[in-house]
C-alpha cells in the first residue's frame, strides 16, 4: 500500500510541475524536458530501490522531492542516503 501511495504523490507532482509550465506559458519544449526530467529522476530512484543497490527510503517527501525536481532532486535524495 505504501508503495501505490508514493507512485500516486510523485505523479501528482509531475503534473503540478507541468501544470505550473502551463500557466507560466513555457513552450511544449520547456515542459516536456521538465517532465521527462522529473520521470528520469523517478525511474532512477526506482531502479536503485529495485535493484538493492543503496536503501532509498521510499517516503512522500522523496517523492515530491523527485517529481518535482527531477535528476536534481533524485541526486539530493541519493547524496542524503549515503550521508546518513
Amino acid at each position: 500500500m505504501k508503495f501505490v501511495e508514493t507512485v500516486l504523490i510523485f505523479t501528482a507532482a509531475v503534473m503540478l510541475v507541468a501544470v505550473v509550465g502551463w500557466v507560466m506559458h513555457l513552450k511544449t519544449r520547456g515542459i516536456l524536458r521538465i517532465v521527462i526530467n522529473s520521470l528520469a529522476g523517478g525511474a532512477l530512484i526506482a531502479g536503485l530501490s529495485a535493484f538493492n543497490i543503496i536503501a532509498l527510503p521510499l517516503n512522500v517527501f522523496n517523492a515530491l522531492l523527485v517529481g518535482i525536481l527531477g535528476l536534481p532532486g533524485a541526486g539530493i535524495v541519493i547524496g542524503a542516503a549515503i550521508l546518513l
